[in-house]
């Protein structure tokens, strides 16, 4: 298809160097989340990993700070199995235990690309953005039989040769991937696996958006075993026994704050060579729930520090290995008055097969260039260790539709045409015509109003000047506060902003602020929440590109919180237009 060239008369380049063709808003989604490597002493490892063969694809996104330079990628095995960079040309090589080979120079040496790296016996092919990449390598057979342990941008015999950059959504296949399906990972982000290749072929999954922490979730299909724990919803008091601080009751468990008060099961026989993953949610907390996980205060602790830890309010997860397991057969939380009165539920224990541990390198998001990432994919995010802020990861999508590896729920707002927002990520629309509104306008979108989220005075749609102030803007000033604003020149400006009810919280609201010329006004889920006449006869035409999920402040703030169908329009909906729009996806969004 031809670039339509004659829709509007505004030059290719209307700001700046804005290289998008006139006549269309083309968007770019701003994650770019990756664990980030410095290239001197950072690393990821991983213990435990079997696979058997010669043939194999390594997928994965990778964005270098420095390609011209002697590092590694991927290491693995004895003898050794190596992707990396070698001197001269922004070489990407393959080391095959007797050799080095090269695919070819990296011209794009800034960008994040995807790579595909597929290893059939004797042959290597490397892909890059779904098409394939430099010379097909004739190579000596790798024997994946041998591997037990693979590091991450560093070299397995142990320290140097440290990659620098950013990778995320490492993945290995016991099979040569065809280029459609290279490809289709590619063009698909949201998917584990491409059409065609079964689930048990994924032996290694590292989303490595995990935030600054040490652990990185195995997310492959066996990487977890069965559920450990019975009852773990509380819909009825069977197999928990309780002290009289707990209560259970409507799908809970509750915690009083008067005393120390034990939650227990028996029988769970956990074994100290093995690795486990614990998952709850908590709620109710007026502060905090402050809690020991394990057999007995003073005695033995699943948890890291063998004391009580602080846990608030939403999903919590706590990692068991090694020392911390000793021979407890108990599943036990304690309460304590030190924190508040809460509740717990949804708790999950389940085997980890094998995870990364996160050596040095931490968590970046919104960098670099646009990147489709899996920020579209409502992910379940989970602190390790008494909700720390600096050891989070996104426990991995199940392949299971509509469950993750852990079987907790999550939603795929991909497919609802959302954006995931996590207060970091957002999306620009490049500046143009059609946005150059100057009489009546229409904002409109769906947003996910979660009393767990943070707001802060985040944009939801946003053409905002930070320095003149003229703009058109809706945004929420926390999660139950939306205000829209309009501005004709930086004195002349004007607002309605409303709350929203307790029975709206925790879900999709369908939000349109309409500007008549003479009128602004708020529709809340069809009906009109706010109006007010103004003395605005104009609004101004900034510059500045229009943001999706963030406005522009001297220190940007993006939004956490899905959003679905954000939309523009250059003349105001009627009350009737703002009904159709709200019943033709409340289904949908509900």
């Amino acid at each position: 298809m031809g670039v339509i060239t004659n829709l509007i008369s505004k030059p290719f380049n209307p700001r700046g160097n804005d290289q998008s063709p006139k006549g269309f808003n083309r968007a770019k989604l701003y994650s770019g989340k990756a664990l980030d490597f410095d290239g001197t002493n950072d690393e990821l490892s991983l213990d435990g990993f079997t696979m058997t063969g010669n043939t194999a694809t390594l997928s994965f996104c990778l964005k270098a700070d420095d390609w011209d330079a002697n590092s590694f990628i991927f290491a693995a095995g004895t003898p050794e199995i190596v992707l990396g960079s070698t001197t001269g040309g922004n070489n990407l090589s393959f080391y095959d235990s007797s050799s080095w080979k090269t695919f070819g120079a990296i011209s794009d040496t800034t960008s994040t690309n995807f790579f595909s790296i597929v290893f059939n016996g004797t042959s290597a092919i490397a892909y890059m953005n779904g098409v394939q990449f430099g010379s097909v390598l004739t190579i000596t057979p790798i024997n994946i039989s041998s591997v037990a342990d693979v590091k991450l941008m560093a070299q397995y015999s142990g320290g140097g040769l440290f990659f620098n950059g950013q990778l995320s959504g490492f993945k290995i296949f016991n099979t040569a991937l065809t280029p459609a399906q290279v490809a289709d990972l590619y063009n698909f982000p949201e998917k584990i696996v491409p059409t065609g290749v079964a689930n048990t072929a994924l032996k290694l999954w590292l989303p490595m958006q995990e935030g600054a922490g040490t652990t990185a979730i195995n997310g492959a299909p066996d990487a977890l075993g069965s559920e450990l724990v019975i009852n773990g919803t509380f819909d009825s008091a069977a197999n928990w026994v309780h002290s009289a601080q707990y209560s259970i009751s409507s799908g809970k468990a509750s915690y009083d704050g008067t005393g120390s008060g034990k939650l227990y099961q028996t029988g769970k026989n956990l074994v100290a060579t093995k690795k486990y993953i614990l998952t709850f949610d908590v709620s109710n907390a007026s502060t905090y729930a402050h809690m020991w996980i394990g057999n007995e205060p003073g005695s033995n602790s699943y948890t890291a520090s063998n004391t009580y830890q602080t846990y608030y309010n939403g999903t919590n997860a706590v990692l068991f290995e090694g020392a911390n397991i000793g021979t407890e057969t108990t599943l036990a939380f304690w309460g304590s008055t030190v924190g508040s009165s809460f509740s717990i539920d949804n708790i999950s224990l389940k085997e980890v097969a094998n995870y990364g541990t996160i050596s040095g390198a931490t968590w970046q998001h919104g960098i670099g260039t646009p990147v489709a990432q899996t920020a579209v994919i409502n992910w379940n995010k989970l602190k390790l260790e008494g909700g720390s802020t600096t050891n989070e990861y996104l426990v991995p999508q199940g392949l299971t539709s509509g469950r993750d590896l852990l079987g907790n729920l999550f939603t795929n707002v991909r497919k609802q045409g959302a954006l995931n927002l996590d207060g970091n990520s957002w999306a620009e629309v490049h500046d143009n015509a059609s946005l150059d509104i100057t009489s009546a306008i229409t904002l409109e979108a769906w947003v996910y109003a979660d009393e767990f989220s943070d707001m802060n005075g985040a944009g939801i749609i946003a053409k905002w000047d930070e320095v003149s102030k003229q703009s058109y803007l809706l945004y929420a000033l926390d999660y139950n506060t939306y205000y829209f604003f309009i501005s004709s020149n930086g004195s002349n400006n004007d607002n309605v902003n409303f709350n929203l009810d307790s029975a709206d919280e925790n879900k999709y609201n369908h939000f349109v602020c309409v500007y008549d010329g003479s009128n602004i006004t708020m529709f809340k889920n069809g009906n009109v929440a706010v109006t007010k006449t103004t003395a605005l006869s104009s609004l101004y035409v900034s510059e500045k590109v229009l943001e999706i999920g963030r406005y522009d402040l001297s220190t940007p703030r993006a939004i956490e919180a899905p959003i679905a169908q954000p939309r523009i329009y250059n003349r105001a909906l009627t009350a009737e237009e703002v009904q159709r729009n709200y019943d033709a996806g409340k289904n949908i969004y509900s």
